[in-house]
C-alpha cells in the first residue's frame, strides 16, 4: 500500500481525506477500519470497509474518508450491524430502509447498537454519527430530528444508558435521500466527556426545542493505550442555547469559537496537547447551501490556515435557522 496514504495518528487509528481513485487499494487492506464514501447517491460497496454516505462532496476533487488502524481489523456482522474491531475499539455501522416513523426507527437502532456493544465487550461510546433525510421536515406536529431525539433517548433510558456524564460526542445532519444510519465508535473503557462552558448541554435543553434533549455531548476526549483523541461533535453557532446570526460568516465566527472553547477545555481539564482549533487534525463543515462553499472555505482557510484537512458536504443542519456545522478530531498525544 500506499505509504502516503497513512494518516499521521498515535493511537489505535487515525483519519485522513484521501483520493477517491486510492479507494480500490485500501477497500482490501487489513489495515483499513472503514472508508466513508459522501456522494450525492448510493452505489453497492466495494468491500466490507467501503460505506456510501448521501452527503454531496462540494468543491474540489473527491476524496474519500479513510480511517486507518495501527492494528490488523476484523471484519464482521454483528446482527444489523457491520462491525470492524482491534484489540482496543469497535467500529459499527447500520442503514435503514427510508421510512416516515423515525422516532421508532431511532429507537429500534440505538436499542440494538447499546446491546450489540454490551454483547460484545466494547459497551463505551466515543463517537457517533447519525445520518437521516428530511431532518428539518415536520411530521406529526414536529420535526423529524425531535422525533430522532425522541427515539433514541428511549432506547437510552430503557437501557439505562442515559447519563448525563457518560454521553458520547454525536452529530446529527440531514442527508439527501436514503434511510437512517448510523455509524458509531465504541471502546472497552469510557471516554471522558467535554462541555462547553459558552453552550447550554444539548441534554439540558429546554423543551422548546423538543419533548427530548439531544442525547450527546459536545465532545469526547478518550485515553487510549498510547495517546489522546479527542471527537468534537457537530457545532454550529448556538450559545447558551439560542441559535445567533442570520449571515453565513457570522455564523461561522461563532462556531469556531465555540470548538475552540472545546478544544481549550479539554486541555485545562485533561492536559489534552492542544489549545487552538487550527492544531486539530482534521474537520468536517456541513452546509445546508451548497453555493456557500467558496464563501465558508476561504473564511476559514483564513483563520484556520492552508494545512488543515477540510471536507466540505452538502448536509441539512438539525435547527432550520442554522447554515452551517462543524466537526473535528484530534488524533495525538496528552501534554
Amino acid at each position: 500500500m500506499n505509504a502516503g496514504l497513512i494518516p499521521a495518528y498515535t493511537g489505535p487509528f487515525g483519519m485522513a481525506y484521501v483520493p477517491d481513485e486510492a479507494r480500490a487499494e485500501l477497500v482490501g487492506d487489513r489495515h483499513t477500519l472503514a472508508l466513508i464514501d459522501f456522494g450525492a447517491r448510493l452505489r453497492p460497496p466495494d468491500g466490507v470497509a467501503d460505506f456510501p454516505v448521501l452527503l454531496p462532496q462540494i468543491g474540489g476533487p473527491r476524496v474519500c474518508e479513510y480511517w486507518h488502524s495501527a492494528e490488523p481489523v476484523v471484519h464482521d456482522r454483528y446482527g444489523r450491524f457491520e462491525g470492524a474491531r482491534t484489540s482496543e475499539l469497535l467500529f459499527l455501522r447500520a442503514l435503514q430502509p427510508d421510512s416516515a416513523h423515525i422516532e421508532h426507527e431511532a429507537q429500534t437502532m440505538y436499542a440494538a447498537l447499546l446491546e450489540t456493544l454490551r454483547a460484545s465487550g466494547y459497551p463505551y461510546l466515543v463517537r457517533v454519527w447519525n445520518y437521516l433525510p428530511r431532518i428539518n421536515l415536520e411530521e406529526a406536529g414536529r420535526e423529524r430530528y425531535q422525533s430522532f431525539c425522541v427515539g433514541r433517548a428511549a432506547a437510552l433510558e430503557a437501557l439505562r444508558a442515559l447519563d448525563d456524564a457518560r454521553l458520547p460526542a454525536a452529530s446529527g445532519l440531514g442527508s439527501c435521500a436514503g434511510g437512517l444510519q448510523i455509524f458509531a465508535v465504541a471502546a472497552r473503557e469510557p471516554g471522558v466527556q467535554i462541555e462547553n462552558p459558552r453552550q447550554v448541554s444539548a441534554f439540558r435543553y429546554p423543551p422548546r426545542y423538543g419533548p427530548r434533549s439531544p442525547s450527546f455531548s459536545r465532545a469526547t476526549l478518550k485515553h487510549w493505550r498510547e495517546g489522546v483523541h479527542l471527537y468534537i461533535s457537530g457545532t454550529a453557532s448556538i450559545v447558551g442555547h439560542a441559535s445567533l446570526h442570520e449571515t453565513l460568516e457570522s455564523q461561522l465566527g461563532e462556531t469556531l469559537a465555540n470548538i475552540e472553547a472545546v478544544v481549550r477545555e479539554a486541555h485545562r481539564a485533561e492536559g489534552l496537547a492542544i489549545r487552538t482549533p487550527d492544531e486539530l487534525s482534521l474537520i468536517k463543515v456541513y452546509l445546508r447551501d451548497p453555493a456557500d462553499a467558496p464563501a465558508a472555505e476561504a473564511w476559514l482557510r483564513e483563520r484556520l490556515g492552508p494545512q488543515l484537512p477540510m471536507l466540505f458536504l452538502h448536509g441539512d443542519v438539525c435547527r432550520s435557522e442554522l447554515l452551517a456545522e462543524i466537526e473535528g478530531a484530534y488524533f495525538g498525544e496528552a501534554d
